[in-house]
């Protein structure tokens, strides 16, 4: 049929590539803990954390049958690889932060087909520990499949791989089952009492284990997540190296310690995790007084056309600068009223979508995107108006 989801090739596939991920798997030193062995005919709708590029792929060493994952669309613009990976393993593309009804559509035909879905109930890759909240309506929304929900949990990846970093740290980093709730389990359950078991579950704050990720550069890139220096005030003044991160204008001097902690000799520094540091920035955007100045700016940055199942085409090379009311790329200028949704990808790169086009943002080895999205929950961006991405609201987590 034209419109399935689910194929015989996507069996054939998922196992083709088990032998490669389990290399490497071996390779990054990711270890399963409890797996679930799948039986014929079973179907799950499938949940994890995220913290890591690599989830959807290391997954499929601790669930053993095939599964359908999904993931955002900026995937998709990557060319014939995204398509190769589609048509073989049936990924489906999502818009990220906003309704998809069409990616909702598929994830029904693939649940009516007989597959299982894998989902990241916070549709984004961890940052700072905490939890992104669920899309509004999850839990009615796996409740209504009537199916078991195998909740997973990925330990380990923002020590061994955190979202700022360049380079591999060495610890522990596994994936294991943590628990199956069966429909009959949850039938009397409430929708929020579902989604508050589920959030439960799926919380893994690796700073809390107790466990040692050594590395010679452990600040490395923390400039990528962190903009504002918490005793000066100052933007865009911080920068890292090796284990110590430091502010040019005021001197500040932290240190990111093994087991994932902030340290420093400054009695101003009250800081002690990188969520309390995420807060700060949060408080900072919603205080910033806007002007007529400029707010953000940055060298060397690459803005795309990106669209879904498009090459991505270059169309502007050089400064990015971010006023109240525009972005300005070159000669390239856009209205911050204009735009729908903006996400941070990767470590140096966002996306954001206008009503006719969705674009890609990708500046140098310390280009921070996180400052810009936030910004854009500031000021009168359509984004904001319409309350269409909640995952970076300028709300603190905890």
């Amino acid at each position: 049929m034209a419109n399935s989801v689910v194929f015989k090739r996507h069996k054939f596939w998922n196992a083709f590539y088990r032998p490669v991920v389990t290399l490497i798997s071996i390779f990054r030193g990711h270890k399963i803990g409890k797996k679930l062995k799948v039986r014929k005919g079973e179907q799950y709708i499938i949940l994890s954390n995220h913290q890591t590029d690599m989830d959807g792929i290391l997954f499929g060493l601790a669930y053993s049958g095939t599964y359908y994952g999904v993931t955002s669309d900026s995937f998709f613009s990557k060319g014939w690889q995204a398509k190769m990976f589609e048509h073989q393993l049936g990924i489906i593309a999502k818009k990220k932060g906003v309704l998809d009804i069409a990616a909702n559509m598929k994830m029904m035909r693939c649940i009516k087909e007989g597959g299982s879905l894998l989902l990241y109930p916070e549709g984004n890759r961890t940052y700072a520990e905490f939890q992104f909240p669920f899309t509004e309506g999850f839990g009615k929304f796996v409740r209504h499949f009537n199916l078991p929900v195998a909740i997973f949990n990925v330990v380990g990846g923002t020590g061994c791989f955190p979202r700022f970093a360049g380079k591999k740290r060495k610890g522990p980093h596994y994936t294991t089952l943590k628990r199956v709730i069966k429909p009959e389990e949850y039938a009397n359950w409430s929708d929020e009492e579902f989604e508050q078991v589920m959030k439960d579950e799926l919380r893994v704050f690796d700073s809390e284990l107790g466990y040692k990720y050594k590395s010679k550069a452990k600040a490395e890139y923390l400039e990528r997540m962190f903009f504002v220096c918490p005793k000066c005030g100052k933007v865009q003044t911080l920068s890292s190296k090796g284990d110590h991160f430091t502010c040019s204008n005021c001197g500040l001097d932290v240190e990111y310690t093994e087991d994932l902690h902030l340290l420093s000799k400054d009695p101003e520094f009250k800081f002690s995790r990188l969520i309390d540091w995420y807060n700060y920035q949060i408080r900072f955007v919603k205080n910033y007084e806007l002007s007529d100045e400029p707010i953000f700016k940055d060298k060397n940055v690459t803005l795309y056309i990106s669209n879904v199942g498009q090459k991505r085409q270059v169309i502007s090379v050089g400064d990015l600068i971010m006023y109240k009311d525009k972005l300005v790329f070159g000669d390239k200028v856009f209205n911050v009223s204009d735009i729908e949704i903006a996400s941070p990808i990767s470590g140096t790169k966002f996306n954001f979508s206008t009503p006719d086009q969705n674009y890609l943002v990708v500046g140098d080895e310390r280009f921070n995107p996180l400052k810009y999205v936030l910004m854009l929950h500031k000021v009168e961006s359509k984004m904001k108006i319409n309350n269409s991405d909640i995952y970076y609201k300028l709300e603190e987590r905890n």
